[in-house]
């Protein structure tokens, strides 16, 4: 598969409210301010913004969440949708819903990056190490000759494992 060609699109998640449930939405602000790649802005609402998402006709869907995984705060993972679980991980509704209503109404290839929160808790800021955690990954893109493209192709399997590893902040 051609990576270059293809479009991706960057779905982010989470509450501005809620401390690290803000993941997401950080990391896309941090990407917007440098990469060309489309970002949607998802919220605590993805699936009011799913039409805009089809518009864009992508090949590839990277969403980006705060997700528990059990991890240290901040590591990042590289989730299947079979591993998704109805009630899930996730901070939000569905996450699998989602990503099974996305790969069936765009024919894309969606992609979950969890984000492992340290607090959810009203009013609280990100945390220290999700924001470092974040910082460190956006600099690796930035700096990437591929930028997000690498986080794509490095996601497909077998190499997925490689991809994660290349998420740990250890």
């Amino acid at each position: 598969m051609a990576y270059e060609a293809e479009t991706i699109v960057v779905l982010t998640m989470g509450n501005e409210l809620r401390g690290d449930d803000r993941a997401g939405l950080f990391f896309g602000e941090l990407l917007r301010s440098f990469s060309t790649v489309p970002v949607f802005e998802g919220g605590d609402a993805p699936e009011s913004i799913t039409g805009k998402i089809r518009r864009a006709r992508p090949d590839s869907v990277l969403i980006v969440d705060a997700l528990d995984f059990g991890g240290q705060p901040g590591e990042m993972k590289c989730i299947f949708s079979d591993e998704l679980s109805n009630n899930g991980a996730s901070t939000h509704a569905s996450l699998k819903l989602l990503v099974s209503y996305l790969e069936m109404t765009t024919g894309a290839h969606v992609y979950v990056l969890g984000i492992q929160p340290k607090t959810l808790e009203l009013g609280a800021d990100l945390s220290p190490e999700v924001s470092e955690s974040i910082r460190d990954r956006i600099s690796a893109i930035k700096n990437h000759p591929a930028g997000v493209v690498s986080l794509i192709t490095e996601h497909q399997p077998p190499r997925c494992r490689s991809w994660v590893d290349g998420f740990h902040n250890e």
